[in-house]
């Protein structure tokens, strides 16, 4: 199934496969061969970034390049795994392996993955966050 790229209605991508493809060639990221392999990386990415970023949408009209390369980020990673995890709420606070004990918790994103990368590249790009709100000065 094609992809059906934005800004055209009911898109399920942020990128075409021309430009994932050369972003991958440019930053060094190994990329899938098959076409089909990509599509699937980037409807996964392209559905992680819209889940996890309140993006203003004056930048997906045209998609703005820094949201383009932040989908391409996020598909690099879907083509290795997986971008969400399913958590069952657990912190896990001490860990032994030999004689090594390491302790430690999770954040506060319950088991969630966080992408530094793509948090750097969409910095300024959203409308806000949890806790946030937009002022308007009158």
């Amino acid at each position: 199934m094609a992809l059906i790229v934005a800004p055209a209605e009911g898109y399920d991508s942020l990128v075409t496969l021309a430009e994932a493809v050369v972003y991958m060639a440019n930053y060094g990221h190994v990329w899938p061969a098959d076409e089909s392999a990509q599509e699937i990386a980037l409807r996964r990415a392209t559905q992680y970034i819209l889940s996890n970023y309140a993006l203003d949408p004056q930048y997906l009209d045209p998609v703005a390049q820094k949201v383009k390369d932040a989908c391409c980020e996020a598909a690099w990673r879907a083509a290795k795994g997986e971008l969400f995890q399913d958590t069952d709420g657990r912190i896990m606070t001490e860990r032994t392996v030999d004689v090594i004990t390491t302790k430690w918790a999770e954040g506060q994103q319950g088991g969630q993955m966080r992408f530094a990368v793509i948090d750097a590249l969409l910095r300024g790009l959203t409308t806000g966050g949890a806790m946030n709100i937009k002022l308007v000065r009158g």
